[in-house]
Protein backbone atom coordinates (compact mmCIF):
# COMPACT_ATOMS: atom_id res chain seq x y z
CA UNK A 1 0.00 0.00 0.00
CA UNK A 2 1.33 3.42 -0.87
CA UNK A 3 1.89 5.82 2.03
CA UNK A 4 0.87 9.46 2.19
CA UNK A 5 2.87 12.10 4.00
CA UNK A 6 0.46 11.95 6.96
CA UNK A 7 0.84 8.19 7.31
CA UNK A 8 4.62 8.43 6.96
CA UNK A 9 4.72 11.14 9.65
CA UNK A 10 2.57 9.05 11.97
CA UNK A 11 4.80 6.01 11.45
CA UNK A 12 7.85 8.14 12.22
CA UNK A 13 6.24 9.36 15.44
CA UNK A 14 5.30 5.79 16.29
CA UNK A 15 8.88 4.64 15.78
CA UNK A 16 10.35 7.39 17.92
CA UNK A 17 7.87 6.89 20.76
CA UNK A 18 8.43 3.13 20.56
CA UNK A 19 12.17 3.64 21.00
CA UNK A 20 11.49 5.78 24.06
CA UNK A 21 9.12 3.14 25.48
CA UNK A 22 11.84 0.52 25.05
CA UNK A 23 14.32 2.75 26.89
CA UNK A 24 11.81 3.10 29.73
CA UNK A 25 11.42 -0.71 29.83
CA UNK A 26 7.71 -0.44 29.06
CA UNK A 27 7.01 -3.62 27.13
CA UNK A 28 3.25 -3.05 27.52
CA UNK A 29 3.47 0.30 25.71
CA UNK A 30 5.77 -1.19 23.06
CA UNK A 31 3.17 -3.89 22.33
CA UNK A 32 0.44 -1.26 22.08
CA UNK A 33 2.49 0.81 19.62
CA UNK A 34 3.20 -2.28 17.50
CA UNK A 35 -0.54 -2.87 17.22
CA UNK A 36 -1.05 0.74 16.19
CA UNK A 37 1.64 0.45 13.52
CA UNK A 38 0.06 -2.71 12.08
CA UNK A 39 -3.35 -1.04 12.02
CA UNK A 40 -1.98 2.06 10.32
CA UNK A 41 -0.08 0.22 7.58
CA UNK A 42 -2.56 -2.61 7.03
CA UNK A 43 -5.86 -0.73 7.06
CA UNK A 44 -7.84 -0.78 3.84
CA UNK A 45 -10.90 1.24 2.85
CA UNK A 46 -13.89 -1.00 2.01
CA UNK A 47 -16.16 0.59 -0.60
CA UNK A 48 -19.50 -1.13 -1.16
CA UNK A 49 -20.93 -0.92 -4.69
CA UNK A 50 -24.71 -1.14 -4.32
CA UNK A 51 -27.82 -0.70 -6.43
CA UNK A 52 -30.48 -2.54 -8.40
CA UNK A 53 -29.43 -5.53 -10.49
CA UNK A 54 -28.39 -4.93 -14.09
CA UNK A 55 -27.45 -1.30 -13.39
CA UNK A 56 -23.78 -1.83 -14.21
CA UNK A 57 -22.21 -2.39 -10.77
CA UNK A 58 -19.78 -5.11 -11.90
CA UNK A 59 -18.89 -3.20 -15.07
CA UNK A 60 -18.24 -0.09 -12.97
CA UNK A 61 -15.66 -1.93 -10.87
CA UNK A 62 -14.05 -3.35 -14.02
CA UNK A 63 -13.83 0.14 -15.48
CA UNK A 64 -12.38 1.62 -12.29
CA UNK A 65 -9.63 -1.01 -12.30
CA UNK A 66 -9.41 -1.28 -16.10
CA UNK A 67 -9.75 -5.03 -15.99
CA UNK A 68 -12.40 -7.71 -16.53
CA UNK A 69 -12.20 -9.16 -13.04
CA UNK A 70 -15.95 -9.01 -12.28
CA UNK A 71 -17.95 -11.23 -14.67
CA UNK A 72 -20.43 -9.32 -16.82
CA UNK A 73 -23.08 -11.15 -18.77
CA UNK A 74 -26.66 -10.50 -19.82
CA UNK A 75 -27.69 -13.84 -18.27
CA UNK A 76 -25.57 -13.67 -15.11
CA UNK A 77 -26.47 -11.70 -12.00
CA UNK A 78 -23.96 -11.33 -9.18
CA UNK A 79 -25.41 -13.63 -6.52
CA UNK A 80 -22.72 -13.42 -3.82
CA UNK A 81 -20.57 -10.53 -2.57
CA UNK A 82 -17.34 -10.19 -4.57
CA UNK A 83 -14.47 -8.47 -2.75
CA UNK A 84 -11.69 -7.00 -4.88
CA UNK A 85 -8.57 -5.94 -2.96
CA UNK A 86 -4.84 -5.50 -3.43
CA UNK A 87 -2.61 -8.54 -3.62
CA UNK A 88 0.31 -10.08 -5.49
CA UNK A 89 0.35 -12.36 -7.32
CA UNK A 90 -3.21 -12.05 -8.65
CA UNK A 91 -5.50 -14.69 -7.20
CA UNK A 92 -9.15 -15.57 -6.69
CA UNK A 93 -10.80 -17.62 -3.97
CA UNK A 94 -14.29 -18.65 -2.94
CA UNK A 95 -15.46 -19.11 0.63
CA UNK A 96 -17.86 -22.05 0.50
CA UNK A 97 -20.09 -23.69 3.07
CA UNK A 98 -23.63 -23.66 4.35
CA UNK A 99 -24.89 -20.82 6.51
CA UNK A 100 -24.09 -21.39 10.15
CA UNK A 101 -20.85 -23.22 9.34
CA UNK A 102 -17.32 -21.85 9.16
CA UNK A 103 -16.62 -21.28 5.45
CA UNK A 104 -13.69 -22.96 3.73
CA UNK A 105 -11.38 -21.03 1.43
CA UNK A 106 -11.02 -22.62 -2.00
CA UNK A 107 -8.76 -21.30 -4.75
CA UNK A 108 -10.64 -20.53 -7.98
CA UNK A 109 -9.16 -20.14 -11.49
CA UNK A 110 -10.00 -16.79 -13.06
CA UNK A 111 -11.75 -18.50 -15.96
CA UNK A 112 -14.27 -19.98 -13.50
CA UNK A 113 -15.15 -16.73 -11.75
CA UNK A 114 -18.31 -16.33 -13.84
CA UNK A 115 -19.69 -19.61 -12.51
CA UNK A 116 -18.63 -18.98 -8.91
CA UNK A 117 -19.97 -15.42 -8.73
CA UNK A 118 -23.33 -16.77 -9.88
CA UNK A 119 -23.44 -18.65 -6.58
CA UNK A 120 -22.04 -22.16 -6.94
CA UNK A 121 -18.75 -24.05 -6.80
CA UNK A 122 -18.74 -27.80 -7.45
CA UNK A 123 -22.24 -28.06 -6.05
CA UNK A 124 -21.37 -26.18 -2.84
CA UNK A 125 -22.98 -22.87 -1.85
CA UNK A 126 -20.64 -19.89 -2.13
CA UNK A 127 -20.74 -17.29 0.64
CA UNK A 128 -18.16 -14.77 -0.65
CA UNK A 129 -15.68 -14.42 -3.50
CA UNK A 130 -12.35 -12.64 -2.97
CA UNK A 131 -10.16 -11.42 -5.80
CA UNK A 132 -6.68 -9.96 -5.27
CA UNK A 133 -5.09 -7.82 -7.98
CA UNK A 134 -2.05 -5.61 -8.33
CA UNK A 135 -3.67 -2.32 -9.37
CA UNK A 136 -2.59 1.18 -8.43
CA UNK A 137 -6.06 2.07 -7.15
CA UNK A 138 -6.03 -0.96 -4.86
CA UNK A 139 -2.47 -0.31 -3.71
CA UNK A 140 -3.72 3.03 -2.43
CA UNK A 141 -5.88 1.16 0.09
CA UNK A 142 -9.27 0.86 -1.63
CA UNK A 143 -11.18 -2.42 -1.50
CA UNK A 144 -14.30 -2.76 -3.64
CA UNK A 145 -17.24 -4.96 -2.66
CA UNK A 146 -19.57 -5.84 -5.54
CA UNK A 147 -22.85 -6.56 -3.76
CA UNK A 148 -25.50 -8.91 -5.18
CA UNK A 149 -28.44 -7.30 -6.91
CA UNK A 150 -30.76 -10.32 -6.92
CA UNK A 151 -34.25 -9.42 -5.77
CA UNK A 152 -33.94 -5.68 -6.20
CA UNK A 153 -33.63 -2.94 -3.61
CA UNK A 154 -37.22 -3.13 -2.40
CA UNK A 155 -36.80 -6.70 -1.18
CA UNK A 156 -35.37 -8.80 1.61
CA UNK A 157 -32.09 -9.02 -0.24
CA UNK A 158 -31.90 -5.26 -0.63
CA UNK A 159 -32.28 -4.89 3.13
CA UNK A 160 -29.52 -7.44 3.74
CA UNK A 161 -27.24 -5.32 1.57
CA UNK A 162 -27.91 -2.43 3.95
CA UNK A 163 -26.78 -4.69 6.79
CA UNK A 164 -23.17 -4.77 5.56
CA UNK A 165 -22.86 -0.99 5.17
CA UNK A 166 -21.69 -0.33 8.77
CA UNK A 167 -18.58 -2.35 7.83
CA UNK A 168 -17.83 -0.14 4.80
CA UNK A 169 -16.10 3.23 4.73
CA UNK A 170 -18.06 4.37 1.68
CA UNK A 171 -20.78 3.29 -0.73
CA UNK A 172 -21.15 3.84 -4.46
CA UNK A 173 -24.84 3.75 -5.30
CA UNK A 174 -25.22 2.76 -8.95
CA UNK A 175 -28.17 3.70 -11.15
CA UNK A 176 -28.24 3.86 -14.93
CA UNK A 177 -29.20 6.69 -17.28
CA UNK A 178 -32.23 4.88 -18.70
CA UNK A 179 -34.60 6.53 -16.23
CA UNK A 180 -34.64 8.89 -13.31
CA UNK A 181 -34.31 7.66 -9.73
CA UNK A 182 -37.28 5.64 -8.54
CA UNK A 183 -38.89 5.86 -5.12
CA UNK A 184 -37.39 2.49 -3.99
CA UNK A 185 -33.96 3.80 -5.00
CA UNK A 186 -34.44 7.04 -3.06
CA UNK A 187 -35.65 5.11 -0.03
CA UNK A 188 -32.61 2.82 -0.27
CA UNK A 189 -30.36 5.87 -0.47
CA UNK A 190 -31.94 7.38 2.65
CA UNK A 191 -31.13 4.24 4.60
CA UNK A 192 -27.67 3.94 3.01
CA UNK A 193 -26.77 7.38 4.35
CA UNK A 194 -27.74 6.20 7.86
CA UNK A 195 -25.36 3.24 7.75
CA UNK A 196 -22.37 4.55 5.79
CA UNK A 197 -20.19 7.62 6.42
CA UNK A 198 -19.70 8.52 2.71
CA UNK A 199 -22.09 7.89 -0.18
CA UNK A 200 -21.65 8.80 -3.85
CA UNK A 201 -24.40 8.36 -6.46
CA UNK A 202 -22.99 7.06 -9.77
CA UNK A 203 -25.13 7.17 -12.92
CA UNK A 204 -23.86 4.67 -15.50
CA UNK A 205 -24.42 3.89 -19.19
CA UNK A 206 -24.32 7.49 -20.40
CA UNK A 207 -23.02 6.22 -23.76
CA UNK A 208 -26.31 4.38 -24.36
CA UNK A 209 -28.75 7.22 -23.66
CA UNK A 210 -28.71 10.58 -25.42
CA UNK A 211 -30.83 12.26 -22.76
CA UNK A 212 -28.49 11.33 -19.89
CA UNK A 213 -27.79 14.97 -19.01
CA UNK A 214 -31.51 15.64 -18.54
CA UNK A 215 -31.81 12.48 -16.44
CA UNK A 216 -28.81 13.59 -14.35
CA UNK A 217 -30.44 16.98 -13.69
CA UNK A 218 -33.71 15.28 -12.72
CA UNK A 219 -31.85 12.93 -10.38
CA UNK A 220 -30.05 15.81 -8.67
CA UNK A 221 -33.44 17.48 -8.15
CA UNK A 222 -34.86 14.24 -6.70
CA UNK A 223 -31.91 13.97 -4.31
CA UNK A 224 -32.34 17.58 -3.19
CA UNK A 225 -36.08 17.14 -2.56
CA UNK A 226 -35.37 13.96 -0.59
CA UNK A 227 -32.93 15.85 1.63
CA UNK A 228 -29.96 13.85 0.36
CA UNK A 229 -26.97 16.17 -0.28
CA UNK A 230 -25.10 13.55 -2.30
CA UNK A 231 -22.65 13.94 -5.16
CA UNK A 232 -23.93 12.53 -8.47
CA UNK A 233 -21.35 11.54 -11.08
CA UNK A 234 -22.32 10.44 -14.60
CA UNK A 235 -19.98 7.86 -16.18
CA UNK A 236 -19.61 5.52 -19.11
CA UNK A 237 -17.83 2.28 -18.23
CA UNK A 238 -17.65 1.36 -21.92
CA UNK A 239 -15.74 4.54 -22.81
CA UNK A 240 -13.40 4.08 -19.84
CA UNK A 241 -12.53 0.50 -20.81
CA UNK A 242 -12.13 1.45 -24.46
CA UNK A 243 -9.89 4.39 -23.48
CA UNK A 244 -7.76 2.02 -21.42
CA UNK A 245 -7.26 -0.34 -24.34
CA UNK A 246 -6.53 2.44 -26.85
CA UNK A 247 -4.62 4.81 -24.53
CA UNK A 248 -6.95 7.67 -25.48
CA UNK A 249 -6.83 10.24 -22.65
CA UNK A 250 -9.52 12.43 -24.23
CA UNK A 251 -11.89 9.47 -24.34
CA UNK A 252 -11.09 8.70 -20.72
CA UNK A 253 -11.97 12.28 -19.77
CA UNK A 254 -15.24 11.96 -21.67
CA UNK A 255 -16.09 8.77 -19.73
CA UNK A 256 -16.53 10.79 -16.53
CA UNK A 257 -14.27 8.51 -14.50
CA UNK A 258 -11.61 11.11 -13.66
CA UNK A 259 -14.23 13.03 -11.65
CA UNK A 260 -15.28 9.84 -9.85
CA UNK A 261 -11.67 8.89 -9.10
CA UNK A 262 -11.01 12.37 -7.74
CA UNK A 263 -13.98 12.05 -5.36
CA UNK A 264 -12.78 8.61 -4.24
CA UNK A 265 -9.27 9.89 -3.61
CA UNK A 266 -10.19 13.21 -2.00
CA UNK A 267 -13.34 12.41 -0.05
CA UNK A 268 -13.26 8.67 0.57
CA UNK A 269 -9.65 7.53 0.73
CA UNK A 270 -8.32 10.75 2.25
CA UNK A 271 -11.23 10.88 4.71
CA UNK A 272 -10.64 7.32 5.86
CA UNK A 273 -6.91 7.96 6.13
CA UNK A 274 -7.52 11.11 8.14
CA UNK A 275 -9.72 9.21 10.59
CA UNK A 276 -7.18 6.38 10.94
CA UNK A 277 -4.26 8.78 11.39
CA UNK A 278 -6.22 10.82 13.94
CA UNK A 279 -7.09 7.69 15.94
CA UNK A 280 -3.45 6.60 15.80
CA UNK A 281 -2.24 9.98 17.00
CA UNK A 282 -4.67 9.92 19.91
CA UNK A 283 -3.32 6.54 21.00
CA UNK A 284 0.28 7.67 20.52
CA UNK A 285 -0.51 10.73 22.62
CA UNK A 286 -1.77 8.44 25.38
CA UNK A 287 1.46 6.42 25.32
CA UNK A 288 3.48 9.63 25.19
CA UNK A 289 1.61 10.97 28.20
CA UNK A 290 2.48 7.86 30.21
CA UNK A 291 6.16 8.23 29.35
CA UNK A 292 6.21 11.97 30.06
CA UNK A 293 4.60 11.53 33.48
CA UNK A 294 7.09 8.83 34.37
CA UNK A 295 10.12 10.89 33.25
CA UNK A 296 8.82 14.11 34.84
CA UNK A 297 8.56 12.80 38.40
CA UNK A 298 11.91 11.04 38.28
CA UNK A 299 13.50 14.14 36.80
CA UNK A 300 12.10 16.28 39.62
CA UNK A 301 13.41 13.84 42.21
CA UNK A 302 16.89 13.81 40.64
CA UNK A 303 17.11 17.60 40.43
CA UNK A 304 15.64 18.06 43.93
CA UNK A 305 16.70 15.08 46.05
CA UNK A 306 15.51 16.80 49.19
CA UNK A 307 11.95 16.51 47.89
CA UNK A 308 12.21 12.81 47.04
CA UNK A 309 10.35 11.68 50.13
CA UNK A 310 7.43 14.05 49.47
CA UNK A 311 7.31 13.07 45.80
CA UNK A 312 7.35 9.41 46.76
CA UNK A 313 4.39 9.92 49.11
CA UNK A 314 2.39 11.62 46.36
CA UNK A 315 3.25 8.85 43.93
CA UNK A 316 2.30 6.17 46.45
CA UNK A 317 -1.14 7.75 46.65
CA UNK A 318 -1.28 7.90 42.85
CA UNK A 319 -0.36 4.22 42.69
CA UNK A 320 -3.27 3.44 45.02
CA UNK A 321 -5.63 5.50 42.86
CA UNK A 322 -4.31 3.78 39.74
CA UNK A 323 -4.88 0.39 41.35
CA UNK A 324 -8.48 1.38 42.03
CA UNK A 325 -8.81 2.53 38.42
CA UNK A 326 -7.64 -0.89 37.25
CA UNK A 327 -9.91 -2.71 39.69
CA UNK A 328 -13.44 -4.04 39.20
CA UNK A 329 -14.95 -1.22 41.31
CA UNK A 330 -13.50 1.59 39.18
CA UNK A 331 -15.88 4.29 38.05
CA UNK A 332 -15.34 3.45 34.39
CA UNK A 333 -16.13 -0.21 35.10
CA UNK A 334 -19.37 0.84 36.75
CA UNK A 335 -20.20 3.13 33.83
CA UNK A 336 -19.43 0.34 31.37
CA UNK A 337 -21.46 -2.31 33.21
CA UNK A 338 -24.43 0.02 33.67
CA UNK A 339 -24.13 1.22 30.09
CA UNK A 340 -24.02 -2.33 28.72
CA UNK A 341 -27.15 -3.26 30.65
CA UNK A 342 -28.91 -0.17 29.32
CA UNK A 343 -27.61 -0.90 25.83
CA UNK A 344 -28.92 -4.46 25.91
CA UNK A 345 -32.30 -3.30 27.21
CA UNK A 346 -32.58 -0.52 24.61
CA UNK A 347 -31.62 -2.77 21.69
CA UNK A 348 -33.98 -5.51 22.86
CA UNK A 349 -36.83 -3.03 23.31
CA UNK A 350 -36.12 -1.53 19.89
CA UNK A 351 -36.34 -5.02 18.35
CA UNK A 352 -39.61 -5.87 20.13
CA UNK A 353 -41.25 -2.62 19.07
CA UNK A 354 -40.22 -3.11 15.44
CA UNK A 355 -41.49 -6.70 15.46
CA UNK A 356 -44.82 -5.69 17.02
CA UNK A 357 -45.24 -3.03 14.36
CA UNK A 358 -44.43 -5.60 11.66
CA UNK A 359 -47.01 -8.01 13.08
CA UNK A 360 -49.74 -5.34 13.26
CA UNK A 361 -49.12 -4.30 9.67
CA UNK A 362 -49.01 -7.92 8.54
CA UNK A 363 -52.33 -8.74 10.19
CA UNK A 364 -53.89 -5.67 8.57
CA UNK A 365 -52.66 -6.86 5.18
CA UNK A 366 -54.09 -10.33 5.72
CA UNK A 367 -57.53 -8.84 6.45
CA UNK A 368 -57.61 -7.27 2.98
CA UNK A 369 -57.98 -10.48 1.02
CA UNK A 370 -57.96 -14.25 0.86
CA UNK A 371 -54.51 -15.61 1.82
CA UNK A 372 -55.05 -18.31 -0.79
CA UNK A 373 -54.70 -15.63 -3.47
CA UNK A 374 -52.33 -13.16 -1.77
CA UNK A 375 -49.93 -15.53 -0.02
CA UNK A 376 -46.96 -15.36 -2.45
CA UNK A 377 -46.93 -11.56 -2.22
CA UNK A 378 -47.37 -11.74 1.54
CA UNK A 379 -44.39 -14.09 1.89
CA UNK A 380 -42.19 -11.63 -0.01
CA UNK A 381 -43.51 -8.76 2.14
CA UNK A 382 -42.80 -10.65 5.37
CA UNK A 383 -39.24 -11.52 4.33
CA UNK A 384 -38.58 -7.90 3.34
CA UNK A 385 -39.99 -6.54 6.60
CA UNK A 386 -38.05 -9.04 8.70
CA UNK A 387 -34.76 -8.03 7.13
CA UNK A 388 -35.67 -4.36 7.54
CA UNK A 389 -36.30 -4.97 11.25
CA UNK A 390 -32.94 -6.74 11.61
CA UNK A 391 -31.02 -4.01 9.76
CA UNK A 392 -32.65 -1.12 11.63
CA UNK A 393 -32.01 -2.90 14.93
CA UNK A 394 -28.37 -3.34 13.90
CA UNK A 395 -28.08 0.39 13.16
CA UNK A 396 -29.53 1.15 16.60
CA UNK A 397 -26.97 -1.19 18.19
CA UNK A 398 -24.05 0.46 16.40
CA UNK A 399 -25.16 4.00 17.26
CA UNK A 400 -25.79 3.30 20.95
CA UNK A 401 -22.61 1.23 21.39
CA UNK A 402 -20.64 4.14 19.95
CA UNK A 403 -22.28 6.51 22.45
CA UNK A 404 -21.36 4.14 25.28
CA UNK A 405 -17.72 4.00 24.17
CA UNK A 406 -17.52 7.79 24.23
CA UNK A 407 -19.14 7.96 27.67
CA UNK A 408 -16.66 5.47 29.15
CA UNK A 409 -13.74 7.24 27.47
CA UNK A 410 -14.60 10.42 29.37
CA UNK A 411 -13.51 8.70 32.61
CA UNK A 412 -10.00 8.58 31.13
CA UNK A 413 -10.15 12.11 29.73
CA UNK A 414 -9.82 10.43 26.35
CA UNK A 415 -11.44 11.31 23.04
CA UNK A 416 -12.64 8.02 21.60
CA UNK A 417 -12.56 7.38 17.88
CA UNK A 418 -14.39 4.72 15.88
CA UNK A 419 -15.66 1.61 17.67
CA UNK A 420 -14.48 -1.59 15.99
CA UNK A 421 -17.53 -3.79 16.61
CA UNK A 422 -17.84 -7.45 15.69
CA UNK A 423 -21.25 -7.19 14.05
CA UNK A 424 -23.64 -10.12 13.45
CA UNK A 425 -24.07 -11.54 9.94
CA UNK A 426 -27.75 -10.90 9.27
CA UNK A 427 -27.93 -13.03 6.13
CA UNK A 428 -26.68 -16.11 7.96
CA UNK A 429 -28.98 -15.59 10.92
CA UNK A 430 -32.16 -14.99 8.93
CA UNK A 431 -31.44 -17.89 6.57
CA UNK A 432 -32.08 -20.27 9.49
CA UNK A 433 -35.66 -19.00 9.90
CA UNK A 434 -38.39 -20.79 7.96
CA UNK A 435 -40.49 -18.26 6.10
CA UNK A 436 -44.24 -18.05 6.68
CA UNK A 437 -46.09 -20.82 4.87
CA UNK A 438 -49.73 -21.79 4.37
CA UNK A 439 -50.04 -25.43 5.51
CA UNK A 440 -53.70 -25.90 4.62
CA UNK A 441 -54.93 -28.52 2.10
CA UNK A 442 -56.65 -25.97 -0.09
CA UNK A 443 -58.10 -28.47 -2.61
CA UNK A 444 -59.84 -30.51 0.08
CA UNK A 445 -61.23 -27.37 1.69
CA UNK A 446 -62.60 -26.08 -1.60
CA UNK A 447 -64.36 -29.33 -2.50
CA UNK A 448 -65.73 -29.68 1.04
CA UNK A 449 -67.30 -26.22 0.81
CA UNK A 450 -68.82 -26.92 -2.61
CA UNK A 451 -70.18 -30.27 -1.42
CA UNK A 452 -71.78 -28.64 1.66
CA UNK A 453 -73.46 -25.91 -0.39
CA UNK A 454 -74.70 -28.36 -3.00
CA UNK A 455 -76.09 -30.66 -0.31
CA UNK A 456 -78.03 -27.79 1.27
CA UNK A 457 -79.34 -26.56 -2.08
CA UNK A 458 -80.56 -30.02 -3.10
CA UNK A 459 -82.10 -30.44 0.33
CA UNK A 460 -84.08 -27.25 -0.23
CA UNK A 461 -85.42 -28.52 -3.59
CA UNK A 462 -86.41 -31.91 -2.14
CA UNK A 463 -88.22 -30.37 0.83
CA UNK A 464 -90.15 -27.93 -1.37
CA UNK A 465 -91.15 -30.73 -3.77
CA UNK A 466 -92.32 -32.97 -0.92
CA UNK A 467 -94.45 -30.20 0.59
CA UNK A 468 -96.03 -29.49 -2.82
CA UNK A 469 -96.90 -33.17 -3.34
CA UNK A 470 -98.52 -33.49 0.07
CA UNK A 471 -100.65 -30.39 -0.48
CA UNK A 472 -101.35 -31.31 -4.13
CA UNK A 473 -99.92 -27.96 -5.21
CA UNK A 474 -97.78 -28.79 -8.20
CA UNK A 475 -96.56 -25.21 -8.69
CA UNK A 476 -94.55 -25.46 -5.43
CA UNK A 477 -92.10 -27.83 -7.11
CA UNK A 478 -90.50 -25.22 -9.43
CA UNK A 479 -90.75 -22.58 -6.69
CA UNK A 480 -88.97 -24.93 -4.32
CA UNK A 481 -86.29 -25.54 -6.89
CA UNK A 482 -85.66 -21.82 -7.28
CA UNK A 483 -85.73 -21.28 -3.52
CA UNK A 484 -83.32 -24.15 -3.02
CA UNK A 485 -80.88 -22.69 -5.53
CA UNK A 486 -81.09 -19.26 -3.88
CA UNK A 487 -80.56 -20.76 -0.46
CA UNK A 488 -77.73 -22.92 -1.78
CA UNK A 489 -75.98 -19.94 -3.36
CA UNK A 490 -76.33 -17.98 -0.14
CA UNK A 491 -75.02 -20.87 1.91
CA UNK A 492 -72.16 -21.35 -0.52
CA UNK A 493 -71.12 -17.71 -0.04
CA UNK A 494 -71.34 -18.11 3.72
CA UNK A 495 -69.24 -21.25 3.55
CA UNK A 496 -66.69 -19.59 1.32
CA UNK A 497 -66.47 -16.62 3.69
CA UNK A 498 -66.01 -19.00 6.60
CA UNK A 499 -63.12 -20.67 4.79
CA UNK A 500 -61.52 -17.29 4.04
CA UNK A 501 -61.76 -16.37 7.72
CA UNK A 502 -60.24 -19.73 8.63
CA UNK A 503 -57.36 -19.18 6.22
CA UNK A 504 -56.84 -15.67 7.59
CA UNK A 505 -56.70 -17.07 11.10
CA UNK A 506 -54.16 -19.70 10.05
CA UNK A 507 -52.15 -17.00 8.26
CA UNK A 508 -52.14 -14.81 11.37
CA UNK A 509 -50.87 -17.75 13.41
CA UNK A 510 -48.13 -18.38 10.86
CA UNK A 511 -47.19 -14.71 10.87
CA UNK A 512 -46.91 -14.75 14.67
CA UNK A 513 -44.71 -17.85 14.49
CA UNK A 514 -42.47 -16.21 11.91
CA UNK A 515 -42.21 -12.97 13.89
CA UNK A 516 -41.35 -14.93 17.04
CA UNK A 517 -38.60 -16.87 15.28
CA UNK A 518 -37.14 -13.75 13.70
CA UNK A 519 -37.17 -12.08 17.11
CA UNK A 520 -35.46 -15.08 18.69
CA UNK A 521 -32.67 -15.30 16.10
CA UNK A 522 -32.04 -11.56 15.71
CA UNK A 523 -32.33 -11.04 19.46
CA UNK A 524 -29.71 -13.73 20.14
CA UNK A 525 -27.35 -12.16 17.61
CA UNK A 526 -27.91 -8.70 19.08
CA UNK A 527 -27.22 -9.92 22.61
CA UNK A 528 -24.06 -11.67 21.41
CA UNK A 529 -22.94 -8.44 19.72
CA UNK A 530 -23.60 -6.49 22.93
CA UNK A 531 -21.49 -8.96 24.90
CA UNK A 532 -18.69 -8.71 22.35
CA UNK A 533 -18.88 -4.91 22.59
CA UNK A 534 -18.61 -5.17 26.37
CA UNK A 535 -15.53 -7.39 26.16
CA UNK A 536 -13.93 -5.13 23.56
CA UNK A 537 -14.47 -1.98 25.62
CA UNK A 538 -13.50 -3.70 28.85
CA UNK A 539 -10.21 -4.93 27.38
CA UNK A 540 -9.48 -1.60 25.70
CA UNK A 541 -9.97 0.54 28.77
CA UNK A 542 -8.53 -2.02 31.17
CA UNK A 543 -5.29 -1.89 29.21
CA UNK A 544 -5.28 1.88 29.63
CA UNK A 545 -5.90 1.57 33.35
CA UNK A 546 -3.14 -1.01 33.73
CA UNK A 547 -0.76 1.21 31.74
CA UNK A 548 -1.47 4.12 34.08
CA UNK A 549 -0.97 1.88 37.10
CA UNK A 550 2.33 0.57 35.77
CA UNK A 551 3.51 4.12 34.96
CA UNK A 552 2.81 5.23 38.52
CA UNK A 553 4.49 2.16 40.02
CA UNK A 554 7.61 2.50 37.88
CA UNK A 555 7.80 6.23 38.59
CA UNK A 556 7.58 5.52 42.34
CA UNK A 557 10.37 2.96 42.13
CA UNK A 558 12.52 5.38 40.08
CA UNK A 559 11.98 8.19 42.60
CA UNK A 560 12.97 6.01 45.52
CA UNK A 561 16.02 4.84 43.64
CA UNK A 562 16.96 8.42 42.68
CA UNK A 563 16.87 9.46 46.33
CA UNK A 564 19.60 6.94 47.11
CA UNK A 565 21.91 7.80 44.18
CA UNK A 566 25.36 9.32 44.89
CA UNK A 567 25.74 12.93 43.74
CA UNK A 568 27.91 12.06 40.71
CA UNK A 569 25.50 9.43 39.44
CA UNK A 570 22.54 11.69 40.15
CA UNK A 571 24.01 14.43 37.95
CA UNK A 572 24.51 11.99 35.09
CA UNK A 573 20.99 10.63 35.47
CA UNK A 574 19.66 14.21 35.50
CA UNK A 575 21.32 14.95 32.14
CA UNK A 576 19.90 11.73 30.72
CA UNK A 577 16.38 12.53 31.93
CA UNK A 578 16.65 16.10 30.62
CA UNK A 579 17.43 14.69 27.18
CA UNK A 580 14.48 12.28 27.38
CA UNK A 581 12.16 15.11 28.47
CA UNK A 582 13.26 17.29 25.52
CA UNK A 583 12.73 14.41 23.11
CA UNK A 584 9.27 13.69 24.52
CA UNK A 585 8.36 17.39 24.34
CA UNK A 586 9.53 17.53 20.74
CA UNK A 587 7.32 14.59 19.76
CA UNK A 588 4.42 16.05 21.76
CA UNK A 589 4.72 19.38 19.96
CA UNK A 590 4.71 17.56 16.64
CA UNK A 591 1.54 15.70 17.60
CA UNK A 592 -0.10 18.94 18.70
CA UNK A 593 0.72 20.61 15.38
CA UNK A 594 -0.66 17.64 13.44
CA UNK A 595 -3.90 17.49 15.40
CA UNK A 596 -3.07 14.96 18.12
CA UNK A 597 -3.29 15.64 21.82
CA UNK A 598 0.17 16.02 23.41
Amino acid sequence: MTQSAAVARSLADLGEVRRMAEQAHRSDLVARLDQLSARLTGADVPIAVVGEFKQGKSTLINALLRTDVCPVDADVVTAVPTIVRYGTPPSAAAFVGAEGESPSRVAVPFDRLREVVAGGHNGQPVRTVEVRLDRRLLRGGMTFVDTPGVGGLDSAHGNLTLGVLPLARAALFVTDAAQELTEPELDFLRRTVQGCPAVVCVMTKTDLHRQWRRIADLNRAHLARAGLPLRLVAVSSFLRLHAGRSGDDALNDESGFPALLEILAREVLAGAETATVAATRRDVAFVLGQLRDQVAVERTAVHHPEASAEIADRLAEKVRRSARLAGPAASWQTALNDGIQDLGTQVDQDLRERLRSMQRRGEALLELGDPKDTWPDFEAWAAKEATAVAVDNLYALVARADELARDVAEHFDHEYGALDLDLPALAGALSTVDGPRMREDRTAGRWLGMFTAARLAVGGVVVAHAVGTLLEMAFLGPVGAVAGLVVGHRLFKIERGRQVEQRQQLARQELRRYVDEVGFVVGNDSRDAVRRAQRYLRDEFASRALAAQRSSAQALAAVREAGELPAAERAGRARELDGQARALDRVGEGLARSGGRP
